[in-house]
C-alpha cells in the first residue's frame, strides 16, 4: 500500500509562523531520520500530523489555528500557477467591493474558491484516495458548509479551521468578515479516512485597510498569540521543572547526608593513625567513591579500604552502599581475613547482590578497590588492590608505588586466575606517609591544553614535596594542585584520596 504523502511546501508553510514551530518540526523530522528538509520533495503525511500534535501538546489549539492560517499561504502560488483564467479574473474583480456585494457574484466566487482549495489539496498531496479534497455548498445567504476529506485521519480540526479561514481571508476583500467553525455534529470516520465539515459565515465589515494589509495584521496578531502561548508554556514548564528539580535535589541532599553517614566516624580513626585526612568529593553531590574502616571495638590489626564504584551520582551511590555493606559483612566478626581474600569475597558479594552471576542479568557493574590490613604492633601493612594502588613515602622522601592487580570486582565476567589480587606485605617506619587515590584524581583533564590528565607523576611530586607534613597539610596541597590543574574544565568523576601516617 502506498504511503500518503504531502509536499514539503505544505510543511514549510506550516512552520513559517514562528521559530519555535520550526524547532518542533525539526525534532519530528530528526526522529524520522530526515536531516535536511526540502520544499520540492515529498514526505509521509504522518510527519505533518506529528508536528501538529507536538505543537498542540506544547502550545494548545490556538497554535494549530495559526499553523493552518500559515499553511494557507500556498494559495498565493495557486492563483498565479496557470489555474483557470476566470478564477484569476474573479480574484482581481474582488478588489472592487461594490461588485462583490452582489450575492450572485459572492456565490460564484465562493464556489470557484472551493475549486481552488480542492485543487491545492490534491496538488500538494499524493497517494491519497480520489475522495480526498475540499468542496463547499451554500446553506443560505452568506452561509456555506465546506467539507474537508483526508486520508489518513487528521484529528486536528483547529488546524483545518485556520487553513480554511486563511484561504478565504487571503482572497476575500478586507471589507468582509469571515468566520469558520468546525461542525462537530457532522464529522465522519471510515476506513482510515475522515471528512470534517466547517461552517463558513461571510458578513460585511468596516475594515478600511487593503486585503494584503489585513492579512499582514492578522499574521502579526497570530504570531503575538503564539508567542504568548510559547512564553506561558515555557513558564509552566519551568515551574514544573523547578518543582521537580527542588524535589530531586531535596532527595539527593538527603541521600548525601546518608552517604556521608556511611563514611568512618571519628572514633574509628582516633588512636589508629599519627595523622589521617581525606579528600572525598563526589562529582554530583553523591557518588560511587568511598573509604571504609573496620570496627574500632576490635583489638589487633584493623582494616582500611578505598573503593571506586562504577559511575557516579545516584547509580554510583547505590553501588557504594552495596560495597560498604559487603565490607562490613566480610569483617563482621574479626579482621583476620587477608586483603586478597577480602577482595575476592567483595567480588562475589557485588556480583551476586546485583544478580550479575545470572545469564540474563540486565546490569554489568562493579568496582575497583584497595584493602589494607594494618598491624601497628608489628609495623606492617598487608596490601592488595584491584586496579587501585598504594603510595608510600618513607622518612627520607623515597616514594614507592605498590601496584594492585589488573582486575575489577563484581562484574559479570569472573576474575581470571592470573589477575586475581595478591597480598603484598609492606614494612613501615614511624613517619612514613601512605596515600590511596581513585582514578577521578589522576584522570582529571586540565593544564594549558585542557586535554591532558593530571596523572600519577604530578601526584607523586606533590607527595614527595610534602612528605614531612601532616596528612591534613598533604591533602590541602593535593587539593590546591588539583584545582589549579582542573581550572575551568568540567569535573569528570568522583574524587577520593586517603592520606595517613602511622
Amino acid at each position: 500500500m502506498l504511503i500518503p504523502e504531502l509536499s514539503g511546501a505544505v510543511i514549510t508553510r506550516s512552520i513559517q509562523m514562528m521559530e519555535e514551530l520550526d524547532i518542533f518540526a525539526k525534532k519530528i523530522l530528526k526522529e524520522n531520520g530526515i536531516e535536511q528538509f526540502h520544499e520540492d520533495k515529498w514526505y509521509p503525511r504522518e510527519i505533518h500530523n506529528k508536528i501538529l500534535e507536538e505543537v498542540r501538546k506544547k502550545l494548545g489549539d490556538s497554535a494549530l489555528t495559526a499553523i493552518g492560517f500559515s499553511t494557507s499561504k500556498i494559495i498565493d502560488s495557486l492563483i498565479t500557477s496557470g489555474l483557470e483564467e476566470d478564477m484569476k479574473e474573479l480574484f482581481v474583480i474582488s478588489e472592487n467591493e461594490n461588485i462583490i456585494e452582489n450575492s450572485v457574484f459572492v456565490d460564484q466566487f465562493v464556489l470557484k474558491l472551493s475549486d481552488l482549495i480542492n485543487f491545492g489539496s490534491k496538488t500538494h498531496a499524493r497517494n491519497h484516495p480520489s475522495t480526498t479534497g475540499f468542496s463547499i455548498k451554500k446553506i443560505h445567504d452568506n452561509h456555506f458548509l465546506g467539507n474537508y476529506s483526508t486520508f489518513p485521519v487528521i484529528a486536528h480540526t483547529k488546524y483545518c479551521e485556520g487553513m480554511i479561514y486563511g484561504f478565504f481571508r487571503r482572497v476575500f476583500p478586507s471589507g468582509w468578515s469571515i468566520q469558520v467553525t468546525h461542525n462537530k455534529d457532522m464529522p465522519t470516520r471510515e476506513s482510515g479516512s475522515s471528512t470534517d465539515y466547517f461552517n463558513v459565515y461571510l458578513s460585511k465589515s468596516h475594515e478600511s485597510i487593503s486585503r494584503s494589509e489585513l492579512v499582514l495584521k492578522e499574521t502579526l496578531q497570530m504570531k503575538r498569540n503564539l508567542l504568548v502561548s510559547s512564553v506561558k508554556s515555557s513558564l509552566e514548564s519551568e515551574e514544573r521543572s523547578l518543582f521537580l528539580l527542588k524535589t530531586v535535589m531535596e532527595s539527593v541532599n538527603y541521600a548525601s547526608r546518608l552517604q556521608k553517614g556511611q563514611l568512618p566516624r571519628q572514633e574509628r580513626i582516633e588512636g589508629r593513625f599519627s595523622s589521617f585526612a581525606t579528600i572525598w568529593e563526589p562529582r554530583d553531590t553523591i557518588g560511587g567513591d568511598l573509604y571504609w574502616l573496620s570496627s574500632s571495638q576490635q583489638s589487633g590489626p584493623f582494616v582500611l579500604c578505598v573503593a571506586d564504584c562504577t559511575g557516579h551520582g545516584v547509580p554510583g551511590a547505590m553501588l557504594s552502599l552495596l560495597v560498604s555493606n559487603s565490607l562490613a559483612r566480610i569483617y563482621a566478626n574479626d579482621n583476620s581475613e587477608d586483603p586478597a581474600t577480602a577482595l575476592m569475597s567483595l567480588d562475589y558479594y557485588v556480583r551476586t547482590g546485583l544478580n550479575q552471576d545470572k545469564a540474563n542479568s540486565e546490569s554489568d557493574d562493579g568496582c575497583d578497590a584497595a584493602v589494607l590490613r594494618i598491624d601497628r604492633d608489628n609495623d606492617t601493612i598487608e596490601f592488595a588492590g584491584a586496579k587501585l594502588g598504594l603510595f608510600q613515602v618513607n622518612a627520607q622522601g623515597v616514594l614507592t608505588r605498590h601496584l594492585g592487580s589488573r582486575c575489577s570486582l563484581g562484574y559479570q565476567d569472573a576474575v581470571v586466575e592470573a589477575d586475581k589480587p595478591v597480598v603484598k606485605k609492606i614494612s613501615y617506619q614511624s613517619g612514613d606517609v601512605f596515600a590511596v587515590v581513585t582514578d577521578g584524581f589522576t584522570d582529571q583533564v586540565g593544564g594549558s591544553t585542557g586535554k591532558t590528565s593530571f596523572g600519577y607523576r604530578r601526584l607523586e611530586e606533590v607527595l614527595k614535596a610534602n612528605f614531612k607534613s601532616s596528612a591534613e597539610e598533604i591533602t590541602a596541597a593535593m587539593k590546591s594542585d588539583f584545582a589549579a590543574w582542573q581550572g575551568t574544565n568540567t569535573r569528570r568523576d568522583d574524587v577520593t584520596a586517603v592520606v595517613f601516617s602511622l
